[in-house]
């Protein structure tokens, strides 16, 4: 990633979810700003004060677009007036976030230690058969699934999570799943879910 912020903009639903947890952008142009026509200058303790709040932002855009988009991310390094390359670093360390555009509604199965001796291989392997590759649109384009770390059912395992993005995040979990059938069922009803909200 380039460390210069580019000149794109976010999508709205970008803007709303970096909005939703650091309020509206003010510009110094504006009232707020103070006096007219003043220009102000954030930084310092100002910006670390406000550092901790990368991850909620983050977390913020992809339930609401359901991937980070260079434009989001570049929104959230002038909001927080962190550089580019950290909120990049960020982003891509964490496997939950998306870098890439997907559909709206995701499956993560673990195949975690724990998930993979009680059968999380075999369920992949039946889930590529029905739905397609993992990461590959299933569902008329409306969902996908991938592999995921542990997703904290090791007592009911295998476990699965889905995730279906929008202005409403949704996401419920699936454990002791031996067969994909209740895991394609869930993201259909997902898919239907998003499409008719």
């Amino acid at each position: 990633m380039d460390v210069r912020i580019e000149k794109s903009e976010p999508s709205e639903a970008e803007r709303a979810a970096v909005d939703s947890i650091l309020g509206a952008e003010v510009s110094s142009r504006s009232p707020e700003a103070g006096a007219a026509g003043a220009h102000v200058v954030f930084g310092g303790h100002a910006s670390r004060e406000r550092r901790h709040l990368l991850l909620p932002v983050l977390h913020a855009i992809q339930g609401r677009a359901g991937w980070l988009s260079r434009a989001a991310l570049d929104y959230v390094a002038r909001r927080l007036e962190l550089p580019p390359a950290e909120i990049f670093g960020v982003a891509s360390f964490y496997h939950w976030f998306s870098l890439d555009e997907r559909p709206p509604v995701v499956a993560h199965v673990c195949d975690d230690v724990t998930c993979r001796v009680r059968g999380a291989e075999k369920l992949c392997e039946r889930l590529s058969a029905e739905l397609g590759p993992e990461g590959k649109p299933c569902l008329d384009g409306r969902a996908t699934w991938h592999r995921s770390p542990c997703l904290g059912q090791c007592e009911r395992p295998p476990a699965a999570l889905v995730v279906s993005s929008g202005q409403r995040p949704v996401s419920f979990a699936l454990t002791s799943v031996a067969e994909p059938r209740p895991l394609v069922l869930a993201l259909r009803k997902a898919a239907v879910a998003r499409t008719a909200g």
